[in-house]
């Protein structure tokens, strides 16, 4: 939150830094932005779950968070990525003429201006946020690293470079394959937003195109093989872990450096709850977060990812009992929270069109076992998009996905 203390006619109250907000009268009103990200589902559907009216805004006709029935407000703006700061200035009008009381980026396209141009957003409704330096430290893939290590969570090894020519050095000195990795996920160019994505390079013919795609400043990092992922997140308010929940990838999508397919919730790994405490500590974030590792050894993990935001697999924390935007928004407005316990044990997750889309790679390869294994179902899983008393999201998601398949198909 930002902005001066203010009081107006519904009782609210709100102050600047990390205090709270107050309601009476009404249930709290939250607008959630990139209701086209199914983070924002899960979170349209947790927080409807413990009370809280939600509108979504998204600039795409089938954005599935727009389709859930727990959306008792669909808003469609132009999104940030062609301009992002009269995205801001078109949120704001919106802010104008409704009352809502918090407003939750839900991805890094809309966090990053959103944080930036705040001053048109904070006299019509509250940002859960630190200051603009603290989100772009928080962004900062390159001081991720050295936080990382003083936690006792080193990445593999990393190289920070800053030319072609530092670039090619690290690379001598890796080998290949490796992982080229943005500074920041998401820049802004010409009042543009930008995303980057990481790429394996399996060798010197990728190396060129990599770099062209991931830009310069990047981060070339060891390519790890035979190894799985743990990712682990939380609601952070006062320096305490709300809800900490960790997963373990058992598939992503695109393979091998991508989102999580299908993961299953498992019990906190000894000793990385405090090992993760003491990191978002020194990153200094509170809210929701994701934090991605790597499994490297017994006991031993290394960071690959920090994410200030809502995540992918969010839905799995949300339907195992960690309900993450319902205790960060509880704490915000000093109501009375759900369980601050992490997610049940053993409860698996399933991004649908991710699996559909990596059955149909291997169908193309002729791997007909390996497409069936992929869409084997599992018990006690929680879907990206679809739920039985919410079915229409992944309607929209088919919809919305049609091109895609279609890629895979028939490239």
């Amino acid at each position: 939150m930002g902005g001066g203390a203010r009081a107006d006619a519904d009782g609210r109250r709100t102050t600047g830094g990390a205090s709270r907000l107050l309601l009476v009268k009404r249930a709290p009103r939250v607008l959630v932005t990139d209701a086209e990200q199914r983070s924002v589902l899960a979170a349209c559907r947790g927080l409807a779950a413990a009370g809280y009216r939600v509108s979504t805004v998204a600039e795409e006709r089938f954005a599935p968070g727009h389709w859930s029935r727990f959306s008792k407000e669909q808003i469609r703006l132009a999104g940030a990525k062609a301009d992002s700061e009269g995205y801001v200035e078109r949120l704001s009008q919106v802010l104008r003429k409704g009352e809502y009381d918090l407003v939750m980026p839900g991805s890094e396209c809309s966090l990053l201006p959103i944080s930036k141009w705040r001053n048109l957003i904070e006299p019509y409704a509250c940002l859960a946020l630190p200051p603009h330096e603290a989100v772009l430290r928080a962004l900062d893939k390159s001081l991720l690293l050295g936080q990382a290590t003083a936690a006792g969570l080193a990445p593999p090894r990393s190289f920070i470079c800053s030319s072609d020519e530092e670039a090619h050095a690290a690379a001598r000195e890796l080998g290949f394959p490796l992982v080229a990795k943005p500074v920041r996920s998401v820049t802004f160019s010409a009042g543009m937003i930008r995303q980057h994505k990481a790429q394996v390079v399996d060798d010197a013919n990728q190396f060129e195109a990599a770099i062209a795609a991931v830009g310069i400043p990047l981060t070339l990092q060891e390519y790890v093989s035979n190894t799985t992922i743990v990712s682990c997140a939380a609601a952070r308010v006062d320096g305490r872990l709300l809800g900490l929940t960790f997963a373990r990838y058992a598939r992503t999508y695109p393979s091998p450096v991508g989102s999580a397919a299908l993961a299953t919730t498992i019990a906190p790994p000894q000793p990385l709850t405090q090992q993760v405490e003491e990191l978002l500590g020194l990153i200094g974030w509170g809210g929701i977060f994701e934090l991605e590792l790597l499994e490297l050894g017994e006991n031993r993990f290394g960071v690959i990812d920090f994410n200030p935001r809502s995540f992918g697999w969010m839905g799995l924390a949300v339907g195992a009992g960690a309900n993450l935007p319902a205790l960060w928004c509880d704490y915000l407005f000093g109501r009375r929270s759900v369980s601050p316990d992490g997610a049940r044990v053993g409860v698996h997750f399933r991004w649908e069109d991710a699996d559909i889309l990596n059955a149909l790679a291997r169908l193309r390869r002729g791997h007909l076992l390996s497409a069936a294994a992929v869409l084997r179902p599992h018990k006690r899983v929680v879907h990206a998009h679809f739920r039985i008393d919410d079915p229409a999201p992944l309607v929209a998601r088919i919809l919305s996905d049609l091109p895609r398949v279609k890629a895979v198909l028939f490239p």
